[in-house]
């Protein structure tokens, strides 16, 4: 199973890695998304890429019992699919983290950025060479947001580690001690679930009540066949 999951405790990081006290303001502040919000997030997600997926495609939302949230993935979805959704929550974390700073829950000299084994992380089988090598098809990979805003790192089962930033080929990341590990976990019975083809229909019927009506469609059509109709008869009788 291809699923992101996303864990609900924070950690204060330093400069230097975790920070041996715990900030009391994160232990309450825990438990961020529920599967409903992370729904929400999802369907603003496809979006912003409305004609990229089948209709069919769904996204199954379960929340553990450790709080933790399991998106489960259509098996149709590539692997830089997978990264531009992994980034996408990981700009959600770190705009939570940056209103907490701001609402004064947390000293503005210490930094909360979350640690690798928090971050949403995402656990795929690669089945396409639209990010990796032929070589690696197969293969079990990790994928969370890097080191740069914009690029993700895959760490596949064998260790091999590589950073992607969507410009160009992954790079190989030399002397990386992180290493490929996926934790069991029992998925519960209530889910949320997400389909592309009612998330893209309902953004048309939003488009529809801002103004566009069905009336102003046929409209719109109606002038444009009436139009096309009367070019082709000028060129017509000029051809005479």
């Amino acid at each position: 199973m291809d699923y992101i999951r996303i864990s609900s405790q924070r950690s204060a990081v330093s400069g230097q890695g975790l920070v041996a006290e715990p900030v009391e303001v994160l232990t309450a502040h825990s438990s961020q998304l529920t599967a409903k919000e992370v729904k929400e997030l999802l369907k603003d997600w496809i979006k912003l890429y409305p004609n990229s997926f089948a209709p069919d495609v769904d996204f199954k939302i379960y929340q553990l019992a450790d709080g933790d949230i399991i998106i489960q993935l259509h098996e149709d979805l590539s692997s830089m699919a997978v990264s531009l959704l992994v980034l996408y929550f990981e700009n959600i974390s770190q705009q939570d983290n940056k209103t907490t700073r701001q609402q004064g829950l947390v000293a503005e000299s210490v930094e909360v950025p979350i640690a690798n084994s928090q971050r949403p992380t995402a656990y795929i089988t690669i089945d396409d060479t639209e990010v990796l090598l032929k070589q690696n098809e197969g293969k079990r990979a990790m994928v969370f947001c890097g080191q740069q805003p914009t690029a993700v790192r895959f760490i596949l089962e064998d260790n091999y580690v590589l950073d992607y930033n969507f410009e160009k080929r992954p790079q190989p990341v030399k002397d990386c001690d992180l290493v490929f590990e996926e934790a069991e976990f029992s998925l519960p019975e209530e889910y949320e679930s997400v389909r592309v083809g009612d998330v893209v229909k309902k953004k048309i019927d939003e488009v529809l009540e801002e103004g566009l009506t069905p009336t102003k469609l046929l409209i719109y059509f109606l002038c444009g066949a009436i139009g096309l109709s009367i070019g082709f008869l000028i060129v017509y009788f000029m051809s005479k």
